[in-house]
């Protein structure tokens, strides 16, 4: 009995022990999304100074030093900057991280967490006389948000990473007026350091942060790591060394690439529920038949196949409607995901190999805007030599329900010209 009550003990430690492994390793971007003239400029200046075993090195041991229950992109700066001033390494925070995504010792997602975070740091206020802002009237609310602002390190940030700190605060100061512009959060941050309700410090982190908007802010540290061991509990990579250039691509009117705004922009469970749409979609590509059945009062009617084209555009339609079903689920709140976010999620969750993503990205004659749907399916007809069969012979495999979907999110609603044509059923 002892035995296997020590026997226990020991298992439990080495599970917990291996829970406490922290790393962010990139294992599913290819390309970087900050692999422009500009980062590298900023790379080998660093590398003039130091090496890229180095700069892992101090990376790693702040990451040790890191408790993996309380995440903090600000604190694993703060810890990376101290080591790399203990080894009297005077290089630039942005290109230390550079270079630490080129070694694929992070991902573009948690770059861009952390080049937030140092942006956010090294934030400088803007010059404005105390007489060019209007301070705010003493009356109950104001009172009220003074004493908000004045909680924020005991009340806030105690226990919390800036970040989550921040957005909470400011949840909070919306309930005291929920139109409050940025200008009145400024008028209130000073009128609290006049009245020397917070110190300097305070107020600069408070400035630094409205500047920033940090109360949009939608991903953490944190939150990205939990949501990553979601996805891979349930979703086991199958090849760890898989990379796809397609994720790394810049969204447009956005500052992120598409794996960044996925995450960004979604939760661990609506990443699952996106992927799973696509999931659908293979399979009824895969069919070897679809077909129209009529009943009643029970008894099967009439059966009515649909040919080859038609299980086609019978698989565009049904995508079409589970999207709109995502919209409509209570998970997403309203929110619609594109025909991008679904490739990028159902990658992700390993529906999708890189070979297959990166095989439609680079087939550019899909992309051009000019051409109408038909036309680009046309060309993926032409381009894969298949009229009769709706599933491709290998090695091609699901190439082309990604070319549905890239044909779909390229070309939007437009008008399809079969919905006139009586000889089609889709």
């Amino acid at each position: 009995m002892r035995f296997i009550l020590v026997s226990l003990f020991i298992l439990a430690f080495n599970v917990h022990a291996q829970e406490e492994i922290l790393t962010f390793q990139n294992v599913r971007e290819g390309k970087s999304y900050y692999s422009g003239y500009i980062h590298d400029v900023a790379v080998k200046r660093a590398l003039k100074k130091t090496t890229r075993a180095d700069i892992v090195d101090v990376y790693q041991a702040a990451l040790k030093k890191q408790d993996p229950n309380k995440l903090c992109a600000y604190d694993l700066n703060r810890e990376v900057s101290s080591g790399l001033e203990a080894r009297s390494m005077a290089i630039d925070l942005k290109a230390f991280i550079y270079i630490l995504r080129q070694e694929n010792e992070i991902d573009d997602v948690v770059a861009k967490i952390l080049l937030t975070a140092h942006e956010v740091k090294t934030t400088s206020l803007i010059n404005k006389n105390e007489e060019d802002i209007i301070l705010p009237v003493d009356d109950e609310k104001t009172k009220s948000q003074l004493e908000l602002i004045a909680s924020f390190e005991k009340r806030f940030a105690k226990n919390a990473c800036l970040d989550e700190a921040y957005r909470n605060f400011y949840a909070e100061l919306l309930k005291t007026d929920k139109k409050i512009k940025s200008f009145q959060v400024e008028a209130l941050n000073l009128k609290a350091l006049q009245e020397k309700r917070i110190s300097e410090g305070l107020y600069l982190t408070l400035e630094q942060a409205r500047l920033n908007e940090m109360e949009l802010a939608t991903l953490s540290l944190a939150g990205f790591q939990q949501k990553v061991k979601t996805l891979r509990t349930q979703y086991p990579l199958r090849d760890i060394k898989e990379r796809s250039d397609f994720t790394s691509v810049e969204v447009k009117k956005m500052k992120s690439s598409r794996r960044q705004k996925l995450f960004e922009n979604y939760s661990d469970l609506q990443i699952i529920m996106m992927g799973n749409v696509i999931k659908r979609l293979r399979a009824r590509l895969e069919y070897d038949a679809v077909e129209i059945s009529g009943y009643k009062e029970g008894v099967l009617q009439e059966t009515i196949p649909l040919d080859p084209m038609e299980r086609f555009r019978f698989a565009i339609k049904a995508l079409r409607k589970e999207m709109s079903l995502l919209s409509l689920n209570t998970f997403f709140n309203g929110r619609s995901p594109d025909y991008m976010d679904l490739m990028v999620a159902s990658y992700e969750i390993g529906i999708i190999p890189a070979s297959e993503l990166d095989t439609v990205a680079s087939l550019e004659e899909i992309w051009n805007p000019k051409k109408t749907f038909w036309d680009k399916a046309g060309i993926w007809i032409k381009t894969f030599a298949s009229v009769a069969t709706i599933v491709i012979p290998p090695p091609y495999g699901f190439i082309p329900a990604l070319v549905i979907v890239v044909i779909e999110a390229t070309v939007g609603k437009k008008k399809d010209p079969n919905a006139n044509d009586p000889s089609v059923l889709f």
